[in-house]
């Protein structure tokens, strides 16, 4: 539907779909001039038609966007799904925006992964440990899934086996 004129789903008003290039800029069809991004995602996917995450108006009035991936609901002014992190946005696509990294989960798995060759001090892997529980507790009251949780585990894992493989060398 790109370039051609139609109908803004939410708001109702009239719009040209834009264009979108190969580096997937948008593009106004009629000035071929960059389309500066709007954060908010209601009109981020117009050039995507199907494949457009779907925005529904609940019984309550409020609007939500489905996901076209995982078919979870999140909020209108959300740049991701919250349930797999699918952007809607362009501001969506960076890594912050998408929450797929926790700090503390990544800093645990460096640390596990270093402390295990690393046994003879024992700071490395108690750290994996301890930064691994903080960024799994994070991402866990955060209520969404993925978020480095598996890399939260990983640090926390390796940090234990680190300290092990380290209490033996010591003291066997």
């Amino acid at each position: 539907m790109a370039a051609q004129d139609g109908q803004c789903p939410t708001c109702g008003n009239s719009i040209t779909i834009p264009i979108q290039d190969r580096y997937g800029r948008l593009i106004d069809p009629k000035t071929r001039q960059i389309i500066k991004q709007d954060p908010h995602p209601v009109h981020a996917y117009a050039a995507a038609g199907d494949r457009a995450p779907a925005i529904l108006r609940q019984n309550d009035g409020k609007q939500i966007i489905r996901c076209t991936r995982c078919s979870a609901a999140s909020p209108i002014t959300a740049n991701n799904c919250k349930a797999c992190g699918m952007p809607f946005t362009m501001e969506g696509t960076t890594l912050e925006a998408a929450g797929t990294s926790n700090g503390f989960a990544v800093a645990g798995l460096v640390l596990g992964i270093v402390g295990v060759p690393a046994c003879w001090c024992f700071v490395p892997s108690v750290l994996a440990i301890v930064f691994g529980g903080i960024g799994y507790s994070q991402i866990s009251q955060s209520g969404t899934e993925g978020g480095g949780k598996g890399m939260a585990i990983a640090g926390i894992v390796f940090g234990a086996i680190g300290v092990l493989v380290g209490a033996y060398w010591h003291f066997a």
